[in-house]
């Protein structure tokens, strides 16, 4: 792992570079009102506040570096238009910025305007839906597509347009002096010629001419009439997106291009582009804004929303590598993917790299810790998440980003005292936030509370459509409230946002389950487990699912697999079903059946296991049988799986290390044999004796 992220490394172990890129890229985020950007970047400025060199306008010593932006505005009249805009932008007046800003040629003007004509119309979406359910699709959509073809011939196709226009001149100029020549000569055959009656005037022009002519004037019009249909438009976008710079043919149009591009309009653009559902268009034009502007973290994270699966990540991260630079801000973007795919080892380890192999100031910043506990939080490690968020809050007391993910955990530990703690001091901060609303509707879930529970995820969903984790709350409270109905729509509408959020698939697949569809909760449980191949909460129902739908072997190797995360003996409970089922009928071919499914299952479902290994497993379902029939005063059956559990290592050669692991069974193996033998003499429900505690510790010790 280290050696394929190598690359990256050494920007965060010198970070010189890093803090330049920053102070340019912070200015144009907060030119154009980009705030959460302007958030992100500001942190990690102030992270590296310690770090030379330090950027001075006045100050021209040698510890210092003079930094100059470019100048942006060309006239006075520009800068004040700017202005203007900006501030109407600020107030949220979208409809007059718009107008202000309209006819300006300056980039963060033309940003703003296009931005504002956007936020109108998401605005006007928010405020216009009467139902919370219905689909968040723009209301004026023939004002949308308008806004966002502007834009494709802005960004896309300004090129095409430039040499179509070239073209069309060139080709009127050539139609004109062909014109001229064919009326001279036409000219003078009238002179020499003038016999032609007045009542049969003919063309002056010969026929092949006219013919060439009207064709060529029909096929311009024609070409012009077709050039903008979307089929064109996707091609182009497609073509376009996968010419790299490397394959330019001269370096001053290479300059020109990207001068020409605005890497913050390419976004918007994309944005616009995945609301309709054309995702492969805002991938292609996602990555030439990325490749214009690497530290522009809104554009990382919108593309992160529109990537599917691993493959599609790798392909990606090809892409972006192209020109070998290994930008600084691509690795943050790889362990962000990693979180999202539930694949937290791997992040953690990027991330514990850039701590030990960066610098050290990178331990003070608030984003990498809180992706810590994120990561924790996906592995269900508790008290490692816990310890994480607190930490992230000691760093910055008013930071409650990610904390209704500390919520949750309270709720699973239910600590209503923790919950009600951290409920009032989010509050205290910002009782709107969305964070802070969805903390809320916790507390009042976890005191049974579930109609202000709706309330405050309902409002968390209005504040912002795009709330995964809140519209999965609140599809939780509506199954604790018996709503299937309006729960299976919040699951679908999480799953719209984040096709990739195994809560909402585990969700579904509970209702169905609820509702007596085992298949339809077979479906849902299966995409939850093949997000987190290693819960075992969705190997237990995925399990349980397989039983229902006779599917027993399948049923068999979900149960093995979570067989190591059984604290209290519930999978053994429900294996020993299993066992009770077929293992010990009276029908010969169904018992023989079953050892041999068995142990294909147990393979399949303890994968690279040796022979040892798999019969210590087996011997400690045998043990747990064993006691669960005695308890049940069936002392016959418990001493057959006793007796069983003794004969499975008769066949296995024991080397001289695995001497100490047969020794041990053999001594639970007779000390639940005695167990029966006291219990059965005495016809009481005896206490169990010292040896049959010493077992039951034994058998989840997995």
């Amino acid at each position: 792992m280290t050696n394929i992220y190598f690359p990256y490394y050494k920007f965060f172990k010198d970070p010189l570079l890093i803090k330049a890129e920053i102070i340019y890229a912070l200015q144009e985020s907060r030119d154009r009102c980009l705030h959460h950007s302007t958030k992100f970047l500001s942190e990690l400025l102030i992270t590296l506040k310690n770090i030379p060199p330090y950027f001075e306008f006045e100050n021209e010593n040698n510890e210092f570096i003079r930094f100059e932006l470019e100048p942006a505005f060309t006239n006075l009249e520009d800068y004040l238009l700017y202005f203007k805009a900006r501030a109407y932008f600020d107030l949220e007046d979208y409809p007059s910025c718009a107008h202000i800003a309209k006819h300006t040629n300056n980039s963060k003007s033309m940003f703003l305007h296009y931005m504002a004509r956007y936020l109108s119309m998401h605005n006007e979406c928010i405020y216009e839906r009467t139902n919370l359910f219905d689909s968040f699709k723009p209301i004026n959509m023939r004002a949308y597509m308008e806004l966002l073809d502007e834009l494709l011939i802005l960004n896309v196709y300004g090129n095409e347009d430039d040499s179509d226009e070239e073209s069309e001149e060139d080709s009127q100029a050539q139609e004109t002096s062909d014109i001229d020549t064919v009326n001279q000569k036409h000219s003078m055959l009238q002179q020499e010629d003038d016999s032609t009656p007045k009542g049969r005037r003919c063309s002056r022009r010969p026929r092949n001419l006219r013919i060439e002519k009207a064709s060529t004037t029909i096929l311009g019009k024609k070409n012009k009439i077709t050039k903008r249909n979307n089929t064109t438009k996707k091609v182009k976008v497609t073509a376009l997106a996968a010419q790299s710079d490397n394959n330019m043919s001269a370096g001053d149009h290479k300059e020109s291009r990207i001068k020409r591009e605005d890497p913050y309009l390419l976004w918007l653009t994309a944005v616009m582009l995945k609301r309709i559902d054309r995702c492969d268009e805002a991938i292609d034009i996602l990555v030439r804004a990325i490749q214009i502007q690497p530290c522009y973290w809104g554009a990382w994270i919108e593309l992160a929303t529109l990537v599917k699966d691993l493959h599609m990540l790798d392909a990606l991260n090809l892409r972006l590598n192209e020109s070998k630079e290994y930008h600084w801000m691509h690795l943050l973007f790889i362990a962000h993917m990693y979180i999202e795919f539930q694949i937290t080892d791997r992040a953690i380890s990027i991330y514990d790299d850039i701590l030990k192999q960066g610098n050290s100031v990178f331990q003070n910043w608030p984003y990498l810790q809180a992706q810590f506990a994120i990561a924790h939080h996906n592995k269900r490690e508790i008290s490692h998440a816990i310890v994480a968020f607190k930490t992230v809050m000691e760093m910055d007391p008013f930071r409650i980003d990610n904390l209704d993910l500390l919520s949750n955990l309270m709720y699973v530990c239910t600590s209503p005292d923790e919950l009600v703690v951290l409920s009032k001091y989010v509050a205290s901060i910002d009782r709107y936030r969305q964070e802070t609303l969805c903390v809320l509707g916790n507390m009042y879930s976890l005191k049974c509370d579930h109609v202000k529970s709706v309330l405050y995820f309902k409002k968390a969903v209005r504040i912002n459509p795009f709330n995964v984790t809140a519209w999965t709350l609140l599809g939780h409270e509506y199954i604790e409230m018996k709503n299937s109905y309006a729960a299976i729509i919040s699951y679908r509408q999480a799953l719209k946002i984040n096709i990739r959020d195994y809560r909402a698939w585990y969700g579904l697949g509970q209702i169905y389950e609820l509702v007596k569809l085992p298949n339809y909760a077979l479906f849902y449980f299966t995409h939850a487990r093949d997000l987190r191949p290693r819960d075992y909460r969705m190997l237990v129902s995925l399990g349980e699912m397989f039983e229902r739908s006779d599917r027993i072997f399948e049923s068999m190797a979900c149960f093995y697999k979570s067989l190591f995360y059984d604290t209290d003996g519930t999978i053994m409970l429900k294996l020993a079903k299993f066992y009770d089922r077929y293992g010990d009928c009276g029908n010969e071919l169904t018992r023989e059946n079953f050892n041999v499914m068995n142990r294909r299952a147990l393979k399949i479902g303890i994968k690279n296991r040796t022979t040892t290994e798999l019969n210590l497993i087996l011997s400690k379902i045998y043990l747990y049988l064993g006691h669960y029939y005695m308890d049940l005063h069936y002392y016959e059956r418990a001493i057959s799986f006793a007796e069983r559990c003794r004969d499975l290592w008769k066949d296995t050669e024991i080397n001289t290390g695995q001497s100490s692991i047969y020794n041990e069974v053999l001594e639970h193996v007779n000390a639940l044999l005695a167990e029966i033998e006291i219990r059965g003499g005495s016809d009481s429900s005896l206490a169990s004796t010292p040896g049959a505690i010493k077992a039951r510790r034994f058998l989840f010790g997995l």
